[in-house]
């Protein structure tokens, strides 16, 4: 399984190298107010070139990330051909990103993709799937001359089964038409707006349009594993897997094998006559898996047909429970507190909204994805809410790994919905949930955001919690407590938000209370801005020392809420600067550092350090169990303290 996770080149051909090679040597960055330290270190050969889906692994695999042909599409426009489109982009990052190659927009709001690739014999007699790991918004796939299928969504991934289009020996053709109305229809966007490309300003950043993910292929049998659900339960130390295959034949079966350092601790295999491809394998004397000792079991899947493999894949799982629980604390009667694994310990965390100067919403790099999460940890966070927008899986693994909760929002819109757009959106909800929830670092589903875009927060809220159980569910973040016609009560979590300073809602017998953003300590720092004219939003701070003193007093009535009221948990504005927001830790190109480390560090921790005394995870040594080295590392880029 490790060997899988880290990067494997052995099956790109090395005609698709040497073809990439010849057309890298004339890529370049687009120019961009800033870049990260992380853009030099880019290959546009095959750039991201990390196993895509750490989650599910199979050994064999292609990435089809690197330059494809590219150009501006119009309605009625045939399908190209090689050398039909007049520019390159460096697939998977954004056109209107430096990283692209391009920086610009289009005023179609429509493109094509084009590019060639050949299987490695060893495929032969096998069907082949095509991945994509993101597409804003509609994407339409051909192969070969010959349309495939369309997929609607920014923010999932998606795959076709390519096998039946695919020539039986030679290149292999690929031409995506891709169209992105962003802010303009009432579709999941984030907090993308068309208008901010030239010109940023206040809450909203620049679009993102077309393939933002990796691409590739992937080798399958004809019977094989579709997807699958896994659920731990501490109380019993099991883990549950539900298996859905690509097809039901009779006969089949599932076997689980639970294992640690490659040794094994458990296997079951269900009866063949159970309709139902579910298996449940004891995990004796679990370790269960905290912030501060993430501990991640390996697992491996197996269908069989009469008792013969067909199909298998790797994946892993921490045993963890997330929920809200009663509490009595003298004049504030019952109440509800989170808790992990039965025991509250407060979360703490920045709001993070995935942006990055040079590839909008793709990171540079697996590397810079990898140093954010732990960058959180060494601030010494514990929780980091991801802000209207759904990240790459292998942000969800480095967290899962690196032992950070996360709180995740549901990407929306702040346009009212048409009938056939809430349809769309509520497909694209339940998809959030489905493809995430194998993920044990994610805890909380946020549905709506400060009211943008909401309808129906009562029962949608209530689907995301009959369709996932095993987590919290926030209906609308942000809820303006002591304004009772905006509360709907429902969810898990009664949420607020205020600026400077923060403040909490009450607690209930039904609800834990959260402050779901609070800060915005911000000021600027010349030769780090996105936009050298503004206009800013927070930036009314003196530097280093003032905002550090008032972030520092924003945790003593943190304190105080989480003694008194039975806060829960708390979301800092935020990690990093943005086009034009200046409240983050961090500048936005990640070479800054803004406020005191240290500081803010023992700050954070004195929030929920104390609370896990007596756990598992305050007396066990952490230990990265997946690929080796400690849970957090130094290192990195050079960052300005």
């Amino acid at each position: 399984m490790i060997a899988c996770i880290r990067r494997n080149r052995t099956i790109v051909l090395a005609y698709f190298l040497f073809t990439c090679l010849m057309n890298a040597e004339n890529w370049k960055p687009a120019e961009a107010p800033l870049m990260t330290p992380w853009a030099d270190d880019v290959d546009p050969s095959v750039p991201l070139p990390d196993y895509p889906r750490p989650s599910m692994v199979r050994s064999e695999w292609m990435n089809l990330n690197g330059l494809w042909e590219f150009g501006e599409m119009q309605l009625g426009d045939a399908l190209p051909e090689a050398g039909d489109l007049p520019e390159r982009i460096l697939v998977p990052f954004a056109w209107e990103s430096a990283l692209s190659g391009l920086r610009k927009e289009l005023d179609s709001k429509r493109a094509w993709y084009f590019r060639t690739f050949r299987l490695p014999a060893s495929w032969k007699n096998q069907d082949v799937l095509l991945h994509f790991g993101a597409v804003d918004w509609e994407a339409r796939i051909f192969v070969n001359g010959q349309f495939v299928g369309d997929h609607s969504g920014g923010f999932d991934a998606f795959h076709f089964d390519i096998t039946p289009f695919l020539e039986k020996s030679g290149d292999q053709e690929i031409a995506v038409a891709v169209y992105d109305p962003t802010d303009s229809e009432g579709i999941a966007v984030g907090k993308q707006n068309a208008s901010k490309f030239s010109n940023p300003s206040r809450y909203t950043y620049s679009p993102v349009s077309g393939i933002w993910q990796t691409v590739w292929l992937e080798p399958v049998p004809s019977v094989r594993i579709d997807s699958f659900r896994t659920v731990t339960d501490i109380d019993h130390s099991t883990v549950k897997v539900t298996l859905d295959p690509n097809k039901r034949v009779e006969g089949q079966t599932v076997e689980i094998i639970v294992s640690s350092q490659d040794e094994e601790i458990s296997r079951f295999e269900n009866d063949a006559e159970d309709l139902e491809l579910i298996a449940e394998a004891n995990v004796p004397n679990a370790r269960l898996w905290w912030t501060e000792d993430p501990f991640l079991y390996d697992l491996e899947i197996v269908l069989k047909i009469e008792g013969q493999e067909v199909d298998s894949v790797k994946s892993y799982f921490g045993m963890r429970k997330i929920s809200i629980a009663d509490h009595y604390q003298g004049k504030l009667g019952p109440f509800k507190k989170i808790e992990l694994n039965d025991t509250f310990i407060f979360h703490m965390g920045p709001l993070d909204q995935g942006y990055w100067p040079d590839g909008l919403y793709t990171a540079p790099t697996d590397e810079a994805l990898r140093w954010e999460i732990e960058q959180m940890k060494a601030w010494g966070f514990n929780m980091v809410r991801k802000h209207i927008k759904v990240e790459p899986e292998r942000w969800f693994y480095w967290c899962d790994k690196l032992g950070l909760l996360v709180y995740q929002d549901m990407p929306s819109t702040f346009k009212k919905r048409t009938e056939k757009e809430k349809t769309q959106f509520e497909w694209e909800l339940q998809q959030l949930v489905k493809t995430h929830w194998n993920h044990p670092s994610i805890v909380n589903w946020i549905v709506f955001n400060e009211h943008w875009g909401a309808y129906d927060v009562p029962r949608l809220t209530n689907m995301v919690m009959d369709l996932d159980p095993t987590r919290l569910v926030t209906g609308n973040s942000g809820i303006d407590a002591g304004r009772p016609n905006l509360d709907y009560e429902v969810g898990h979590i009664k949420d607020n938000h205020h600026y400077r300073p923060p403040t909490a809602p009450y607690v209930t017998e039904k609800r834990a209370a959260v402050n779901g953003e609070y800060g915005a300590i911000g000021y600027l720092i010349e030769g780090h801005l996105w936009d050298e004219d503004g206009p800013w939003v927070h930036y009314n701070y003196k530097g280093k020392d003032a905002a550090t003193k008032e972030y520092l007093a924003f945790v003593e009535e943190l304190l105080d809420f989480k003694k008194r009221l039975a806060l829960s948990a708390a979301v800092y504005t935020q990690l990093t600067d943005l086009e034009n927001e200046m409240n983050g830790l961090f500048t936005y190109d990640r070479k800054v550092i803004k406020l005191h480390k240290d500081r803010i560090t023992t700050a954070n921790l004195s929030l929920w350090e104390n609370d896990l005394s007596g756990t598992q995870s305050s007396t066990v040594e952490s230990e990265d169990n997946l690929d080796g080295g400690p849970a957090v590392i130094d290192g990195g880029p050079a960052v300005i303290e």
